[in-house]
């Protein structure tokens, strides 16, 4: 076994939160990713620890005496001046935190905004691959560490959830659509004084009712980054330039559709938060020439390792269809699952958006969502510009477009006359693009929500165990698992 060739070179990102594998054959060139709580069914699952990545590894197909180096995504500068005690045996190299989000996006120019990265930066700008400005967190706090405050004063009554890696942020983020834009009344932002800041703010809404005050403060919240960080690019980008997004606060499709308006060409990737930074160690390590050269990614066909559902025939995709069309409640498994947090018609589940009280009825008998959360939607990228008013195409559903028919579509249409939308295209998904279409034939229209395959507090389904276990006990109505259905 010591004589096992080291041709695997492995990104990890193990500590905190969010903890993943992606690996690369120096021979064949060919990666694998996966993020850890696919397969664990926890939630966030990391480990403070440099053994347990070995079991991640040992799921992905290879040993550690494969492995040459380990490139490995620094957290925190604290936990490493601290020391880890529990270290499986191998070469590791530390990549900053920014760095590594940066190199994820897999371009040249890229804009990092989280929490806080390993420097303490929350808000960091590269063109062409070099840092030309950085925020400091103690001055600067992230939007998305705002927006996760709020919802802990307002709705956990200022105490933190016992499910700790619950986050909150997205959640918050659905009241920017009742809101208005205020954002002249926002002061300077500054760590641990969120709560503060936004009682200056309310003195400015006297009399007025306090929920409404609330979603002002997150609509304005929204608005002063977007000013400050469209000021920023003036500096350093031009309209043409291509510039990916990535960081925690890369989910965000308010500032994602706003920025993407302006500048074209700027994306944000799909996994944009702390489980791309396995891959974003690796990718530092083969752009700056250590071992690999050359290596090439495509996000379009980029998947988790966790278990392969297997493929809808022809057969089973106009069953499903028809499912959809009576009104049933389909979990949709399909392949290897999709990088990132969103179902992208690989664990989704799947439902149509014209049946009454849709919205209500998956929040009642699956995902037990606060009202006024959105559910985002499915249609075929040759047919999105007829249900949606959006110049580009959003294929890993980071962006929001106004629905053209809100009444029809009332059910995956928030109060702001938006939805959060994927385009679907043969050369990512071709049995989910498939299953629209032959709906689409018996509805007349090709469109469907599209919510993730997971019960509260747990992580989108890894394997058809997991599946099988929610499927048992949930409201769904039908599991498809590749080519296998099973009703109730």
């Amino acid at each position: 076994m010591n004589n096992k060739k080291r041709n695997i070179i492995v990104g990890l990102h193990t500590f905190f939160h969010d903890g993943s594998i992606f690996t690369i054959d120096t021979d064949t060139k060919e990666t694998r990713y996966l993020k850890f709580e696919r397969i664990t069914g926890v939630k966030g699952q990391f480990h403070n620890d440099l053994t347990s990545w070995v079991k991640y590894l040992n799921h992905l197909g290879y040993m550690p005496e494969q492995v040459d180096t380990v490139w490995l995504a620094n957290g925190s500068n604290m936990l490493i001046h601290g020391g880890v005690q529990n270290m499986y045996p191998a070469q590791y190299k530390l990549v900053d935190h920014h760095v590594c989000h940066q190199y994820s996006g897999n371009k040249l120019n890229s804009f990092v905004f989280d929490n806080v990265g390993s420097q303490y930066d929350c808000f960091t700008i590269y063109k062409r691959r070099q840092q030309k400005y950085k925020l400091d967190i103690h001055k600067h706090p992230s939007l998305g560490r705002s927006l996760e405050v709020m919802w802990i004063y307002w709705f956990l009554k200022g105490k933190p959830s016992e499910n700790q890696e619950e986050q909150f942020a997205g959640h918050t983020m659905a009241l920017h659509g009742f809101g208005k834009d205020y954002s002249h009344l926002i002061g300077p932002q500054i760590i641990n004084r969120t709560y503060e800041e936004f009682l200056e703010f309310r003195k400015n809404f006297k009399g007025e009712d306090e929920s409404q005050i609330c979603n002002n403060y997150i609509t304005s919240l929204h608005y002063y980054w977007y000013k400050k960080i469209k000021r920023h690019f003036k500096n350093y980008f031009s309209k043409k330039d291509f510039i990916s997004f990535t960081g925690g606060v890369g989910h965000n499709i308010v500032l994602n559709t706003l920025l993407k308006k302006d500048y074209p060409n700027f994306t944000p990737v799909p996994h944009c938060g702390d489980e791309g930074t396995s891959i974003g160690a690796l990718l530092w390590a083969l752009r700056t020439g250590w071992q690999v050269r050359n290596a090439k990614l495509d996000f379009k066909n980029m998947y988790q390792r966790d278990e392969n559902f297997g493929y809808a025939s022809k057969e089973t995709i106009k069953k499903v269809a028809k499912y959809l069309k009576q009104g049933k409640i389909v979990m949709w498994g399909q392949g290897w699952g999709e990088i990132g947090p969103r179902a992208l018609g690989f664990r989704s589940i799947l439902f149509d958006p014209c049946v009454e009280n849709a919205k209500q009825v998956i929040n009642d008998r699956i995902k037990k969502r606060i009202w006024f959360r959105p559910y985002g939607a499915s249609v075929p990228t040759e047919y999105y510009k007829d249900y949606f008013d959006l110049d580009f195409e959003s294929p890993w559903m980071l962006y929001q477009a106004k629905v053209k028919d809100p009444v029809k579509f009332k059910n995956i249409t928030h109060v702001d006359g938006t939805c959060r939308i994927q385009t679907v295209s043969m050369d990512h998904n071709p049995p989910y693009l498939k299953l629209l279409k032959a709906f689409g034939e018996l509805s007349g229209y090709p469109v469907l929500i599209n919510t993730s395959m997971n019960l509260p507090g747990k992580p989108i389904v890894g394997t058809k165990k997991q599946a099988k276990i929610m499927f048992d006990n949930s409201q769904a109505d039908v599991l498809v698992m590749g080519d296998e259905i099973y009703t109730k």
